[in-house]
């Protein structure tokens, strides 16, 4: 998934160097002006993201400019930079996660209320990348509705930062002064390593596991590294600054940057090596400190440049969640809106500025009853129980919905005949009741629905991506005389609610043989990393192998085509997939058993977000989160593959009239919200599909030894 499309970039202000550089606040607005452009139109300026670089570069090299100068001796150094960091930072960060978790309540549908009351707690307390690096970068998390407070996850990363940083600076600058070496070069060695170790993790991150390797403080140290470096080197390195070298480097160096905004885009894996042209950019620039007259430091640092940079911080606080929340707001959260959004959080920018990072800063530097640590200590525990309301609020609205599915079936059957789940679009059904806007009982309820998955994602039977596709696992479930694998990515895990429910019944044992996202087929995919392309194209030739030594009586299998083939892009990977395919489902007919595809189902993620949500959301107006057949049914080549073999030993069965009638298809259906993201179906409405799946694979297979007391 491409995770550089949502997320945004730290512009922490930092103390400045002896010599005032107006050209740094230039580059802060440039740099703050990428990132805004970028999330309001992120198809105008693909790469504008690299702003994360960019100022973790200008954190380095300022906050290293000021420890070189004032190198901490001791813990009780180290604590008031630290303070100072506090009163800086936090009084504005802490104004703004109280206003969008005010925004949360009043606007927000409840089913994001836990995990974004969560989030807030993370960016409180500054492990909002750590989490998101953990939570937010599989696959099944990619529906997820960006919180306003996601953006905190480079203030974290810089938070943490400069809580390690000046213990090392000091370190090295104090062993050098006591082993009487010389402590610049120290402090240049020491640094240099750090720069070194980090980029080389950070590419093997990055080609490994890009999501994770985006958040991790560990694959983003060089950054601020690098910064940290032009620091040590201090002014003899621009001590030329008014030649003609210095004036074309610190264009080489804003060219890098502008460059990067432009070209970048976020299908591609990063940070790794790529960043390296935005980061020497802007280490470029710092040193280059160019006094020319035709310098670009002069154009960065004329007023209207110092005006953003000033606010920079104040901006990049306000536009993420402004543009997160404000969509609430309005029908259609077009142009007109999206300026409005950007005027807001221009006003509310400065007032901010003013008011609170210099005013007060200001009270707290000479209040003697309200400190910097007591400030600290009272606003940190007054949002951690603010957020801590919205996470516990939610969990207890959930326990009291889970109990509602029998209720709604009762409801559902007061028509006279049974309408519920999987009957709800039967003529019947359509006739007594039509297909109603709104239900008088959901099941199970939105915020229910959102964590009414399968049992095969807390039995962890997926194998998962980058290097851990290396792990295999296989779940066993049922026991008996028939022995079926079921094959494929989460489009074939979705069905093992109705498939155990068929194994009981008819005396099968399930082994699953499940990954994460890869369509199954031995054909290279287009992920973020080597290691998931090569993981997802041996895994078929992994499973014929294990069906085969199983001797197995059936092959199930089901699959999502959401990776293009390499060297394709989604639509023209259709022929080559389908190839592909062939050829596998006759690998495993080949082994002896007989194969059934389940036809992909509906996607509602074409159209909308989180179904959940969207139910949350409009719960009146329920063909809101419908669309049409056109846009919901998505290719199947998987399926197409049977259709072509002509195999009668490799059938097809599909469940889509389950979900669709007259080229409409339904997320309620029945009463029954039908999926718990935007394309996996809910457990409930899995549970009741299977008699018919049950009879469909019966009538196709035709097979009595499978379906001994099928009944037809």
């Amino acid at each position: 998934m491409s995770l550089q499309q949502t997320e945004p970039v730290a512009t922490a202000p930092q103390t400045k160097p002896t010599v005032f550089r107006g050209d740094i606040q230039g580059l802060r607005a440039i740099a703050v002006g990428i990132v805004v452009l970028y999330h309001f139109w992120p198809t105008a300026l693909p790469g504008g993201f690299v702003g994360v670089d960019v100022f973790f570069v200008i954190s380095g090299f300022l906050i290293t400019t000021h420890l070189i100068k004032r190198p901490p001796k001791n813990l009780r150094d180290v604590t008031h930079f630290w303070m100072r960091r506090v009163k800086r930072l936090l009084p504005a960060s802490f104004l703004v996660i109280l206003s969008a978790l005010v925004g949360v309540w009043l606007l927000a549908p409840i089913t994001l209320w836990q995990d974004w009351g969560f989030q807030a707690l993370a960016a409180t307390f500054y492990f909002q990348n750590w989490y998101l690096a953990t939570s937010k970068v599989d696959y099944l998390a990619e529906a997820d509705s960006p919180s306003p407070f996601q953006h905190f996850w480079s203030l974290s990363g810089e938070e943490q930062f400069y809580l390690v940083w000046p213990i090392l600076i000091g370190v090295l600058m104090v062993s050098a002064v006591r082993l009487k070496w010389n402590r610049r070069k120290v402090v240049l060695t020491g640094v240099g390593l750090i720069f070194a170790l980090s980029l080389g993790y950070s590419i093997y991150a990055t080609a490994n596991d890009a999501g994770t390797a985006y958040f991790s403080t560990f694959t983003r140290a060089w950054e601020f590294a690098a910064g940290a470096l032009v620091a040590t080197l201090g002014e003899r390195a621009y001590a030329a600054k008014n030649n003609i070298v210095s004036l074309l480097a610190a264009w080489v160096g804003l060219a890098a940057i502008v460059f990067s905004a432009l070209s970048f885009d976020g299908e591609m894996p990063f940070p790794g090596y790529i960043a390296l042209l935005p980061v020497l950019g802007t280490a470029l620039l710092l040193l280059a400190h160019s006094t020319h007259k035709w310098s670009p430091n002069k154009l960065l640092a004329n007023r209207l440049m110092s005006f953003f940079g000033d606010n920079s911080y104040a901006i990049y606080l306000w536009h993420w969640p402004i543009l997160i929340l404000a969509p609430y707001t309005v029908a259609e959260f077009g142009l007109a809106a999206q300026l409005g959004a950007l005027a807001l959080t221009l006003v509310l920018s400065v007032l901010t500025q003013k008011l609170v990072e210099v005013r007060f800063r200001k009270f707290i530097e000479v209040s003697k009853r309200f400190s910097a640590p007591r400030f600290l200590v009272v606003g940190s525990a007054t949002l951690a129980v603010a957020a801590g309301a919205f996470y516990s609020m939610s969990g207890a609205i959930m326990e009291e919905s889970k109990d509602i599915t029998a209720s709604a079936k009762r409801v559902s059957a007061q028509v006279g005949v049974d309408c519920f789940a999987a009957n709800g679009l039967s003529d019947e059904c359509v006739a007594k009741k039509g297909i109603p806007e709104r239900y008088q009982q959901l099941a199970p309820a939105p915020i229910v629905a959102k964590e009414d998955k399968p049992d095969i994602y807390k039995d962890d039977c997926f194998s998962g991506q980058g290097d851990k596709y290396s792990e295999r696992p296989v779940c066993s479930y049922g026991e008996g005389k028939i022995k079926v694998a079921v094959v494929g990515n989460s489009h074939a895990g979705q069905w093992m609610p109705a498939l155990k429910s068929i194994a009981e019944k008819r005396g099968w044992e399930l082994d699953t043989y499940l990954i994460s996202r890869c369509a199954v087929m031995g054909e290279p995919q287009e992920y973020d990393e080597q290691a998931s392309i090569d993981g997802c194209t041996d895994y078929a030739g992994w499973v014929t192998g294990e069906i085969e030594k199983n001797d197995y009586d059936l092959v199930i299998s089901s699959s999502r085509q959401s990776l293009p083939i390499v060297g394709h892009d989604l639509e023209s990977s259709e022929a080559p997939a389908k190839e592909a395919f062939e050829k596998t489902l006759r690998d495993w007919e080949a082994t002896g058993a007989q194969v059934a595809v389940i036809r992909d189902t509906p996607f509602p993620g074409s159209t909308l977000g989180n179904l959940p949500d969207c139910v949350a959301e409009n719960e009146q107006s329920l063909s809101e989160c419908s669309g049409a057949a056109s846009e919901w049914i998505p290719m199947d080549p998987q399926a197409d593959a049977v259709e072509s073999l002509q195999n009668p030993n490799i059938v097809s069965v599909s469940m889509n009239d389950k979900f669709c009638r007259e080229d409409k298809c339904h997320g309620v259906v029945g009463g029954v919200i039908a999926y718990w993201d935007h394309s996996h179906l809910s457990q409930t409405m899995a549970e009741n599909l299977a008699e018919p799946l049950n009879s469909r694979l019966a009538s196709a297979l035709n097979n009595d030894k499978l379906f001994a007391t099928s009944q037809q």
